[in-house]
């Protein structure tokens, strides 16, 4: 895909990866969002150590694991509410509920606590209402293995989150779907020109590999973003792998197509 956009350079480039080009009445769209942040991502074409060749030598890889609570069905995912078990590793976990949608809640009016963020992909931009809590270990490994059911470690926000978004399904019984691993490292701003990037590196249950680099900034430099971003995945000769989706969706299929 960046076959022909290596000769290009800045704005042009970001096109041909497939962000909007400069004028496009999106990215004002973007910076008037009211998200708190703006997230850029793009899918590549996995390739063994990638993620620490482009952290450096010095970089840290972290690995993560995320246990996605669900019905059998993922009727939740469906609707595009996540509720996700976060093992960080040295017993610290997390719990959070995310919604993707223009309006998570009635009114379209947020918890208190949540974070609103806009996930911008080669040809289509998600809006993310999230509530992440910290989780005692014990507590979130009892959750995970079936001994304590998820609704009763939901904060108020989290509860009304959910409750917003999917009010038919927000007491009804969750299930243990997972993991997936990750393996995380932040690219250092020398070696990309980026303030907040990080590639990860993602391992389905059944063995399918993804692989995404993302970099985080202001709604207002979404546009700049996205530039640098196709000139580091250019300059690193990484290729990325359409159709541009986000791990979420991916690792929902992924479950769906598991035997019965």
């Amino acid at each position: 895909m960046l076959e022909r956009a290596r000769t290009l350079r800045g704005a042009d480039l970001a096109t041909a990866l497939g962000f909007p080009p400069p004028g496009d009445a999106a990215w004002a769209g973007i910076a008037e969002s009211g998200a708190g942040s703006v997230e850029l991502k793009v899918l590549l074409v996995p390739r063994e150590g990638s993620t620490l060749r482009l952290a450096g030598r010095h970089g840290r890889v972290r690995t993560r694991r995320l246990h996605l609570l669900d019905t059998r069905d993922l009727a939740l995912a469906r609707h595009g509410v996540h509720v996700r078990l976060r093992d960080r590793g040295r017993d610290r976990w997390d719990l959070t509920v995310r919604v993707r949608g223009e309006d998570p809640v009635p009114g379209g009016t947020p918890p208190t606590a949540a974070r609103v963020e806009l996930d911008v992909l080669p040809g289509v931009v998600f809006r993310s209402t999230e509530v992440r809590e910290p989780l005692p270990a014990g507590r979130a490994t009892a959750c995970r293995d079936g001994r304590v059911d998820v609704h009763d470690l939901l904060t108020d926000d989290q509860a009304a989150l959910l409750a917003g978004a999917v009010p038919d399904l927000a007491g009804v019984a969750l299930g243990t779907h997972g993991p997936l691993v990750i393996e995380r490292a932040s690219v250092p701003r020398p070696r990309c020109r980026l303030a907040h990037a990080r590639h990860e590196r993602c391992r389905f249950p059944g063995g399918r590999v993804l692989e995404e680099f993302s970099a985080r900034c202001a709604p207002a430099d979404a546009r700049v973003t996205a530039e640098a971003v196709a000139g580091f995945l250019t300059r690193h000769g990484l290729t990325p792998e359409p159709p541009h989706r986000t791990k979420t969706a991916v690792w929902a299929d992924v479950l769906r197509a598991r035997p019965a």
